[in-house]
């Protein structure tokens, strides 16, 4: 990021008050995790403390979206049946959509609740493009789906002028979101919502796809997650579920196809890609535990967790991506040992 946008990013940030929290159970689950040295007992020992987020994991490991034949009872039996890595991201995206979805309503012309429905889509389809491109931590990828557009949260919780007039001026002038933000904010959804991953402390890797989602190419080595969520974004988009920053869809990067060994022309790839839409929408079907969270159609278990700190597609047309012939590139993403399946 040039000197200039960095000090308009600091501008806005700085304007934020009240920025609300990651509850103290999710970091520290985020810090036990990532320690080698963690045992099943302690991650189910930490995740007990917390009976609301207890509840919700038991909930939605039991859902339809994942399937388990049998009853998962207990918190010890979840995380060795999902596995750590699904733990931890299942654990991030329910904190995050609680923490939000209760926040102030919708704004001019924001629809927070398309909003979360594309949001919930792109964790869905990241999920299942993981398993078609061999990437390695399906978990991962749902979490990275979920949070992918929280700067355009932000921006309309703590902006909503602001960004009451980017979306004015995207529609009006028929612009893609991003390049509507610049002209008005001097920054983007996606810088703003890189920030908020830093000011949180996610994993690095959450961080930069949040930043890069959009041109994950520019991250070169290493962008096999924002290369997914990027594609993920695109399918969401073509089957038009929920809102992912009006019609007008953002440059393809061909450097996402050629991270997976697609070497077909990118208007091709895509074609293959879309060719996921119905099974995406199979998947949504299977997702209902998480959109009622944002729905607030819940159960008592929705509460909110004693931890938790003070907080305040264009149509039928496969969209023209930039000339390239996306052929040269990496050799497709090695699959993992990964830890369970989000």
């Amino acid at each position: 990021m040039d000197d200039d946008k960095q000090q308009r990013l600091k501008r806005i940030t700085q304007s934020i008050i009240g920025l609300p929290t990651l509850p103290t159970v999710i970091t520290q689950l985020i810090s036990l995790i990532d320690n080698p040295k963690t045992s099943a007992r302690n991650v189910a020992q930490l995740i007990s403390t917390d009976q609301a987020l207890t509840a919700k994991i038991l909930k939605l490991a039991n859902s339809a979206f994942y399937g388990f034949p049998r009853e998962i009872a207990t918190v010890d039996l979840a995380v060795v049946v999902l596995g750590f890595e699904t733990v931890k991201n299942l654990g991030l995206s329910v904190s995050v959509l609680e923490r939000f979805a209760g926040a102030d309503g919708d704004t001019g012309n924001f629809d927070r609740q398309k909003f979360w429905e594309h949001s919930i889509a792109c964790g869905v389809a990241a999920r299942l493009l993981a398993t078609k491109l061999r990437y390695r931590v399906p978990g991962e990828a749902f979490a990275a789906g979920i949070l992918h557009d929280i700067g355009r949260l932000i921006l309309s919780q703590y902006f909503p002028d602001e960004f009451d007039n980017v979306l004015r001026l995207m529609h009006d002038e028929e612009l893609y979101i991003g390049d509507a933000e610049e002209r008005v904010l001097g920054v983007t959804h996606a810088d703003v919502g890189g920030w908020l991953a830093e000011r949180w402390n996610l994993p690095r890797q959450l961080e930069e796809t949040i930043s890069f989602h959009h041109a994950p190419g520019r991250l070169g080595r290493g962008n096999d997650l924002p290369s997914l969520i990027h594609l993920a974004d695109f399918l969401c988009r073509r089957e038009k579920i929920g809102d992912g920053g009006g019609d007008r869809l953002p440059k393809l990067d061909p450097a996402a196809l050629r991270t997976f060994g697609i070497h077909e022309e990118p208007r091709a790839a895509l074609k293959r890609i879309f060719g996921y839409g119905d099974e995406l929408q199979r998947e949504m079907e299977k997702a209902d535990a998480f959109t009622n969270i944002v729905r607030d159609e819940d159960d008592s278990t929705g509460e909110t967790s004693a931890t938790q700190e003070s907080s305040t597609p264009q149509d039928d047309d496969t969209p023209t991506p930039p000339d390239d012939d996306g052929s040269a590139g990496q050799s497709g993403a090695t699959p993992g040992d990964g830890d369970g399946d989000t």
